[in-house]
């Protein structure tokens, strides 16, 4: 069922819904067609109709006007022309449908102004409508505009956050944290009990108050229910007359989280046919820019055209660039936010090799929804290698300019609408500059690649750490080529970020971790961010010296003073435990500045691959208990009462920004996979339908189930990697029966398939670390050798 429904609306005062209408410095908001330019200079909005014959084939327009159903308003605007003109104002949905208003009034030499009422229809309108005033049809003239208002009652949308209970909906692990929040206002405590779903009264107690939480605004108490250690199927919690939707206590509560969370790089696969057969019927389509009409294809994509932030490079050269993953809800593929996601689902992988509470067979062959099912690979590395090779494509050929570069990007040269398949996306195609951030990830992706694969498909290995190295070599050669944030104007986003100290950090971490070659250690030793706190604010696609950090605590090697950046990570989770003890909705995520961010939900689950790390590393419960509640926010346990995890939970997000998973504007497209995660609340409201439906809201609340909401709703291929890697971490937890364990450095490992050695520099690579794998204890380098207590923490 969807996310969030809306509420009938009460009456408001009349507000102004206009943005700029006096026009005093600039034209925006306010767009124009036929090649008008917009001309200011005078304080009005002038603008040299050309002539046309239909008069929708020039129009001066404002999108993006919330309106009240059965509200009514007023539009009231000052005209003049060089002639004698006729000015038709139109007011409708922007996605077309029937005006609101369509009139036409005289205007000549002299400014006139004019003044129009109508009432929006009933029932429920789209928050995209359009003033537009059509002005061809009629020959040539200029025409000005000023004092341009639109007054009425806006449009508020208000969501139904069902019951006041609020749970995780998909459910508990029988021996694993249970708990709830309740928004009332109550100030004491309140009786509550948990009920099965034939009403047999399963537990009960008194809820614990907590006050005013500030990301929600409400008054709040919190529920309890860990003592329950049995199984129940739509269990209920009731407390001060209200009951929650239905949840389960079971261990398969996530059992399927792992594989669903991973489907959605399939389905979201360019360059190949996704066959119904393995994502579902609902998913099959045909493959995208492969250069089937309308198409234009990846297989040989020229350079960008030249911009005034491009510093005048250019290339003459094309590429294949065929394969990769969508990004997120358009067509473009990005290097950076693909390494990140590559990165994640092969950490997934690498962590069964050395972590102590693992199925060995969780991702290994057959295990998921992919079509190299049965060929002796792990399918997630398979899945993985699909993205690999794509932005090993992406590098700059030897013999050019910035060799051994790779491009940040490519996607269309204009934006597309919605919806739109990829096979269906008619335009060109362009490789943007490359950038220092760009290359450090294809080094460090491909360099944790090469330790994986080197068993199993040597040459491949080969191939990946031959491109990481010269990848690493090129970046250190251009350590300043940024990826400019003017570069997103037009078809994609700029994933612009002139800081790139954290990719060469994570780069030199991984290709020490693969060669152990004194160079890359000394690099790595050698890096700022090596000593300092790189866990403050999370880790994401801009920020990711946490990823070399969570490698070099988990992978064997002789890196001096790595007892050090193992209590780093440890450290880490204590501060995210603590903060979390503070939320009362269980959140993982606490921003310094209160505000929640785009993508808060992958920072929340960021956060949980940093805390249950420090499970693995210490063997404590409490780092396990922690990212089992975190999945509670996300599932349900928030003041919308929303699952962000589509299919997870009785109502959770299926209408998330995308042009092909788009189901809500075309009902012949399907919605976004189950196990998609939506990006979440946002409190920067970046995208006109959260901008006019939440401005104000505390953050808790900046968030709306609607695919044109693209700053709260958008789905990612990295905010998907996190939830993979966290669902893979939790499913691992079986019950949720966790006790504390020793090192798992310091006993046998349960996996005899152990990261190799590439490079010549083998003498150097800790080899002998490796036969931890038989019992041997790890040696321990740096100042605290021998203190194992201080290093893993004391909890």
């Amino acid at each position: 069922m969807p996310a969030q429904t809306a509420l009938p609306q009460t009456a408001q005062e009349d507000e102004e819904l206009v943005l700029n209408g006096t026009f005093d410095e600039t034209h925006k908001p306010w767009w124009s067609n036929a090649g008008m330019t917009p001309d200011v200079s005078t304080g009005e909005l002038c603008v040299d109709v050309p002539d046309v014959a239909d008069p929708w084939n020039a129009i001066v327009g404002q999108n993006d006007l919330a309106l009240r159903p059965g509200g009514r308003y007023t539009l009231t605007l000052t005209a003049r022309a060089d002639r004698a003109f006729e000015l038709r104002p139109r007011v409708q949905p922007t996605d077309g449908g029937a005006a609101y208003l369509s009139t036409g009034t005289p205007v000549g030499t002299t400014p006139r102004t004019v003044s129009f009422t109508f009432t929006a229809p009933e029932g429920e309108l789209p928050v995209n409508n359009t003033l537009q005033l059509h002005l061809g049809g009629q020959g040539a003239a200029t025409v000005c505009l000023d004092d341009v208002s639109l007054v009425g009652p806006p449009y508020r949308y208000v969501p139904d956050t069902g019951p006041a209970v609020k749970v995780n909906q998909a459910g508990y692990l029988p021996r694993g944290p249970k708990h709830a929040t309740v928004v009332t206002a109550a100030t004491k405590p309140q009786p509550w009990r948990l009920e099965a779903a034939d009403g047999a009264v399963l537990a009960t107690g008194r809820t614990t108050p907590r006050g005013t939480d500030p990301t929600s605004g409400e008054n709040v108490h919190t529920v309890d229910f860990s003592r329950y250690r049995g199984t129940a199927r739509g269990a209920r919690l009731t407390t001060g007359g209200v009951t929650s939707h239905p949840f389960d206590v079971a261990a398969d509560v996530y059992q399927d989280l792992r594989t669903d969370a991973m489907r959605f790089f399939y389905t979201n696969r360019s360059g190949v046919a996704i066959d119904g057969d393995v994502a579902g019927q609902e998913y099959a389509r045909p493959a995208g820019h492969v250069g089937v009409a309308p198409n234009q294809g990846d297989q040989a994509v020229p350079c960008q055209e030249p911009k005034p932030w491009m510093d005048d490079w250019t290339c003459d050269y094309t590429l294949d660039v065929t394969g990769g993953w969508y990004d997120a809800g358009d067509h473009g593929k990005y290097v950076v936010n693909g390494g990140i996601a590559t990165h994640q689902l092969l950490s997934a992988y690498e962590r069964t090799l050395h972590a102590r509470v693992v199925d060995d067979g969780a991702l290994g062959d057959s295990t998921l929804h992919v079509p190299e099912r049965g060929n002796g690979v792990p399918d997630v590395l398979d899945e993985a290698r699909w993205n690999l090779e794509f932005m090993l494509a992406m590098q700059v050929p030897a013999g050019e300019p910035l060799a051994g570069m790779a491009h940040h990007k490519v996607h269309d040269v204009a934006w597309t609408g919605l919806p739109l398949l990829p096979s269906a996306d008619p335009q060109p195609r362009a490789l943007h500059r490359p950038s220092t951030a760009a290359t450090l990830n294809l080094a460090a992706v491909a360099a944790t690649g090469a330790r994986l694969w080197e068993d199993l498909d040597p040459a491949f290995a080969d191939e990946l750490l031959t491109a990481a190295r010269t990848a690493y070599d090129a970046a250190q050669a251009h350590p300043d080529l940024f990826a400019p944030r003017e570069d997103g104007e037009s078809g994609g986003g700029p994933y612009a970020d002139d800081e790139v100290s954290d990719e060469l950090y994570w780069a030199a971490a991984e290709l020490y971790l693969t060669t152990g070659e004194k160079r890359f250690r000394t690099d790595v030793l050698r890096s700022p961010l090596h000593r300092a706190d790189v866990f403050t604010d999370g880790f994401y696609w801009g920020s990711v010296a946490a990823l070399g950090r969570l490698d070099l605590a988990t992978v064997p090697s002789r890196l001096p003073g790595r007892p050090l950046v193992r209590r780093s990570v440890v450290e880490a989770a204590d501060h995210l435990v603590a903060q979390q003890r503070a939320e009362a909705f269980g959140q993982t995520y606490t921003p310094a500045d209160g505000l929640y961010p785009w993508g808060s939900n992958s920072s929340m689950l960021n956060n949980q691959v940093v805390i249950a790390t420090a499970f693995d590393l210490t063997g404590d419960p409490v780092y396990a208990r922690s990212v089992v509640e975190g999945l509670d926010y996300l599932l349900g346990r928030n003041v919308l009462g929303t699952s962000y995890v589509t299919g997870y939970g009785t109502v959770y997000a299926q209408n998330q920004h995308s042009r092909w998973y788009a189901h809500s504007l075309d009902p012949a497209l399907p919605a976004p996979p189950r196990g998609t995660v939506a990006g979440g609340p946002n409190s920067s409201l970046q995208d006109p339908v959260s901008g006019a439906w939440l401005e104000g809201c505390l953050p808790q609340w900046c968030y709306v189930d609607d695919i044109r909401a693209w700053a709260v709703n958008e789905i990612t291929i990295n905010w998907n990697s996190s939830l993979a890697w966290v669902a893979s971490f939790v499913a691992d937890l079986g019950d949720g029966a966790v006790t504390r364990g020793s090192d798992p450095e310091t006993r046998p490992c349960h996996r005899h398939h152990l990261p190799g050695v590439h490079g010549p520099a083998h003498a150097e690579h800790p080899r002998a670390e490796h036969v931890v794998g038989v019992g041997v204890p790890q040696p321990l380098a740096g100042p605290l050798q021998g203190r194992r207590s201080e290093l893993v923490g004391n909890h």
